[in-house]
């Protein structure tokens, strides 16, 4: 398995090449996060300003069980926004430390790769000065 110079150069082109595609993928990961948390905090902007001009209405109305109505709907649209903010966090945690784990794991087998080559590279030259 090690002794193949051609083998552990390609093995090392394919440990690279997984920790390029593994560095894409993260970034591309985090960025559709970060518009996953844009358009939630758009939509709530959004839902809570037509709440808000709904609420402003029923108070000039003089109607305080509408205006409360919305009020609490506005409050559970704020908490609504924040545990999907808390769980895109929590994914963004998950994510940044899965893809540290297996870099970590592509750097360790490369680190292998180069040791079995640097090996074979040895056990040749010594076969060569033995011969």
């Amino acid at each position: 398995y090690g002794g193949s110079s051609t083998f552990c150069h390609f093995s090392l082109a394919m440990a690279e090449q997984c920790l390029r595609g593994e560095e894409l993928r993260a970034r591309h990961q985090a960025a559709l996060l970060k518009l996953r948390k844009k358009a939630l905090r758009e939509k709530a902007r959004a839902e809570l300003a037509w709440l808000g001009h709904q609420k402003r209405c029923l108070e000039n109305l003089q109607d305080s069980k509408g205006a409360s109505a919305m009020a609490a709907k506005q409050c559970k649209i704020l908490m609504e926004l924040k545990q999907e903010q808390a769980e895109i966090q929590h994914l963004q945690n998950i994510y940044r430390a899965a893809h540290q784990e297996r870099k970590l794991l592509l750097k360790q087998q490369r680190g292998i790769l180069m040791m079995r080559h640097s090996t074979a590279q040895l056990q040749e030259k010594l076969h060569n000065l033995a011969g």
